[in-house]
């Protein structure tokens, strides 16, 4: 088994990174008070580290592999505790490039088919989203304004659907369950996106697992359905709710990852029916909530936490901050504060060298780790993981918090340190 990785391989082909900007003091927004409902951009970093979409479709062509859409330096978002957060999918396959626009501020610029943007966080409340061909005016709308409703820690998608030849394009909203993740699982959204087929279900490893799907009508609940569910690689099929046989599209060996959020769609046009697939890592999550410090490194991530600021502190008197904070992905096991009083009586060296025995290269989810087994740290020391009745140990230490997420890795908090 290998460690998750956020970013798919160099030799995949990927398409260009979307540029984000700050907004600059000559920008008409930063020349006067922003709306409550704005905040300062913090999600930049993500882009590149954190979420990732591709296409599959039923023929066996490799998957097209795309980042999402980035959001505009006019529409600034922020973290915030209890907000709502919303984004923007384009699944009308014959309409070209949109623009979008949040209560008549640009939001995303030029998103094309198939794509998804990154999340975006503003205040709960009821606000309008306006979809326009790209470059043009709120004025030259595809689409009436559409209503967006949001309460507190509300995930909700926009997804453009139908097809502008037939008249037929609408925005579908898309409930997601961005529940927390316990060890061992994570959260699946699928959504009915292909105009002119019937109701669909959705099977894994030859089971129905969602049943009776329909393109979005008068009731929108009935095209998708969200649930926190265990992780792991299935093969997806959508067929047709009435003929199994009917396979509109397939993707084998799927990997619904740990310690992520994953939506699929079915989308179209019908005769060309695809499965799109977005990722969302848990550390995006947690910046838009606001629990995790922006850019969400694994530094981020322990002096966030009030149990692990005694470990962090040790890693900068160690020198061993820039390890930490780089692209390169690490799994950390972090003793809590309360067994940390002997540090502060240690050389660097000897620190340094006690610190990277609690560090292994590689994101290892929790499920990744128990299955692999053993590892060996950056200090050269081996790490053997067990499991009983009462959780997961590594070395006979207890883990206390499992799947603490960060953009460059996961956390692992310990009840005792281990022994270099």
């Amino acid at each position: 088994m290998q460690p998750e990785t956020d970013l798919y391989e160099d030799s995949a082909p990927v398409s260009t990174r979307a540029s984000l900007r700050q907004v600059s003091s000559a920008h008409p927004l930063a020349q006067r008070r922003l709306p409550k409902k704005f905040y300062a951009l913090t999600l930049a970093v993500l882009l590149l580290v954190s979420t990732t979409a591709l296409v599959s479709a039923q023929e066996s062509t490799p998957p097209v592999q795309t980042l999402e859409a980035a959001v505009a330096a006019e529409m600034p978002s922020t973290p915030l505790d209890q907000g709502a957060h919303f984004r923007i999918a384009h699944f009308a396959p014959d309409t070209t490039g949109v623009d979008i626009y949040f209560n008549d501020t640009l939001a995303v610029k030029n998103m094309t088919f198939p794509g998804v943007s990154q999340w975006i966080t503003v205040q709960p409340g009821t606000d309008t989203v306006v979809i326009t061909p790209s470059g043009q005016p709120t004025s030259a709308a595809i689409l009436a304004p559409i209503p967006l409703a949001m309460n507190g820690d509300s995930w909700q998608t926009v997804a453009l659907i139908g097809s502008a030849s037939s008249g037929t394009l609408k925005a579908a909203l898309v409930v997601e369950a961005y529940t927390d993740l316990l060890p061992g699982t994570g959260g699946f959204t699928f959504l009915h996106a292909l105009e002119r087929a019937p109701a669909v279900n959705l099977m894994r490893d030859n089971v129905v697992y969602f049943a009776h799907l329909t393109f979005p009508g008068s009731d929108p609940s009935a095209a998708s359905s969200s649930l926190r569910e265990d992780s792991g690689t299935f093969d997806i099929r959508a067929t047709a709710a009435n003929d199994p046989n009917h396979v509109f599209a397939e993707q084998p060996h799927l990997d619904i990852p740990e310690n992520a959020y994953t939506l699929v769609a079915l989308i179209g046009p019908l005769d060309h029916p695809q499965l799109f697939t977005m990722i969302t890592d848990r550390s995006v999550v947690a910046i838009a909530r606001g629990k995790l410090p922006a850019p969400g490194t694994l530094m981020d991530a322990l002096r966030a936490d009030p149990n692990l600021t005694s470990f962090a502190a040790a890693i900068d008197q160690a020198g061993l901050t820039d390890l930490l904070t780089g692209s390169d992905p690490y799994t950390i096991f972090a003793p809590a504060n309360y067994v940390l009083d002997h540090l502060k009586s240690m050389s660097t060296d000897a620190l340094a060298t006690l610190l990277r025995s609690h560090v292994v290269a590689g994101k290892w989810a929790n499920n990744a780790l128990i299955a692999t087994k053993t590892f060996t740290t950056l200090a050269g020391t081996p790490l053997t993981i067990t499991t009983t009745n009462s959780g997961v140990f590594v070395n006979g230490i207890l883990m206390t918090n499992r799947n603490i997420p960060a953009t460059n890795g996961v956390i692992f908090m310990l009840d005792r340190a281990l022994t270099p």
